[in-house]
């Protein structure tokens, strides 16, 4: 089955990396669970902490006239995270493509919970005009080696 939100690989391929976080009471709407777009905020949160782990440096890259934005994004919701609950935010890198790559998320609650799914395609960009461009050697030498 190919890689993505509801197939094998996001629910039982190992996650390299996890940033254990807490359930805000700003997070959470009237029912007392976290509001279902903040799971794309938490998606943020790791995918942020993660490439720090992995050396890519963010304003590194803009001195260089690239950026990236969020081409894609994608949630499956698995189960409820409430106030003041720990959960941890996990990440790897699926497909890297030309000018793009996949990052793959589980929130699972510290009970070991799945919450939620996540995936997040990135689309390197040229920071003048905001056209795709082929990712840096540097950036796809990275994303490979972490996949590994």
């Amino acid at each position: 089955m190919p890689s993505g939100i509801g197939s094998e690989r996001v629910s039982e391929a190992p996650f390299p990396f996890s940033f254990r976080q807490r359930v805000r009471f700003g997070e959470t709407d009237m029912q007392g669970v976290v509001y279902y777009a903040n799971y794309l905020l938490f998606a943020e949160v790791g995918r942020v902490a993660y490439m720090r782990e992995l050396g890519i440096d963010y304003a590194r890259l803009l001195e260089r006239g690239v950026d990236f934005t969020i081409g894609e994004a994608s949630v499956r919701y698995k189960a409820a995270l409430h106030f003041d609950e720990e959960y941890d935010i996990r990440v790897r890198v699926g497909e890297v493509r030309r000018a793009s790559w996949t990052f793959e998320y589980a929130v699972d609650r510290a009970d070991g919970t799945r919450c939620a799914e996540m995936q997040t395609v990135q689309v390197m960009l040229e920071r003048g005009t905001f056209k795709a461009q082929r990712l840096p050697d540097e950036i796809r030498s990275t994303l490979e080696a972490a996949r590994e």
